[in-house]
């Protein structure tokens, strides 16, 4: 069987040619591609195959199964991610996608997630954040497109000032100023208000837990890894590419939880397995890969900060290719019903 792998990627990255190997040894072959490598008219694709350890160009006919990262779903690629939803099976065709505040709104309805919701809205106008400021004295400014550390802020209003922190900075503003900040970075660029909670190290340090799930050999949740995020030096998120860095749960929730962190620990791993159906069935369609941030309380309470259905590998790069090897396989007997 021949399973696409589609990216946005110049080149076949270490985690294209790992999953590439493990799969070669349950008879399958990946082609890597790019959304310009097909071709409508003929039906095929030019990508890299793996042969003798090389990656080599080579023409093949749409496979049956691609496995595409959400990035391809460009508007650009347009026509190539429609004609694909229709010539062949998607890991993920990208169908009802879900905004943060949607989630939110959905989980919020349902008492075995409404424990994880943190109260989100919309920012309209600046009266928008005044007044969950007045609700919840400090909060967080995200925006709902995607969640990106640069574009992140974390207000707290005291009697006469405004406390704006951003990446490892904090800054004490007036009202102008901060209308100001809003003006230049919030207004017109779909910005959610989120009330703040204090997910923290015993030294000040923010961080969260990224539960990363991946599809298995049986077409089940699994995780491929649950680790802490941790964003040493920094004010608003645990943003390891701004010098944070990651740790192992146990021996992080046992630093700073006390005779708690077998608790919270069970319920990170409980989460790993019963989320990611609610999501999807939420979502109304298949999918293969996600990424859920958990913020932990200094209760010990869990807090859903995001998913996200395009989640970085780096970090785990031989579990990724295992799982998804294995899924390929899944694919191939169980949904497509091929059996050499």
């Amino acid at each position: 069987m021949l399973v696409g792998v589609m990216s946005t990627y110049k080149r076949p990255p270490r985690l294209i040619r790992l999953t590439a190997l493990i799969s070669k040894t349950y008879g399958i072959d990946i082609i890597f591609v790019r959304p310009p490598d097909v071709n409508i008219e003929k039906g095929t694709l030019t990508g890299k195959m793996l042969i003798n350890n090389k990656w080599v160009t080579q023409e093949k006919e749409i496979p049956e199964f691609i496995d595409i990262t959400p990035y391809c779903f460009k508007k650009k690629y347009k026509t190539v991610t429609d004609y694909l939803k229709q010539k062949t099976f998607l890991s993920d065709n990208r169908e009802n996608v879900l905004t943060k505040e949607a989630l939110q709104e959905y989980l919020k309805e349902d008492p075995e997630y409404s424990h994880l919701v943190l109260p989100t809205y919309k920012v309209m106008s600046f009266d928008d954040i005044s007044r969950y400021l007045e609700k919840y004295s400090k909060v967080v400014l995200k925006p709902s497109d995607g969640i990106q550390g640069k574009r992140i802020f974390i207000v707290e209003k005291s009697t006469d000032k405004y406390i704006v922190g951003h990446n490892t900075h904090e800054k004490n503003m007036n009202e102008e100023e901060f209308y100001n900040l809003y003006r230049e970075k919030v207004k017109g660029q779909m910005y959610l208000v989120q009330k703040y909670i204090v997910s923290r190290t015993r030294q000040g340090d923010p961080f969260d837990c990224r539960i990363h799930v991946e599809k298995n050999g049986n077409g089940k949740w699994q995780s491929a890894k649950n680790y802490i995020r941790i964003g040493i030096g920094q004010k608003v998120i645990s943003n390891v590419n701004q010098g944070g860095g990651i740790a192992d749960p146990i021996s992080f929730l046992k630093a700073n939880y006390d005779d708690k962190w077998k608790e919270i620990n069970e319920k990170l791993k409980k989460l790993a397995v019963t989320l990611p159906y609610k999501v999807e069935e939420l979502r109304g369609t298949h999918i293969m890969s996600l990424g859920i941030d958990i913020g932990i309380g200094k209760d010990g309470e869990l807090y859903l900060f995001e998913v996200n259905d395009g989640p970085a590998f780096k970090t785990l790069i031989g579990e990724i290719a295992y799982l998804r090897s294995n899924y390929y396989k899944y694919v191939q007997h169980k949904i497509l019903g091929i059996n050499n």
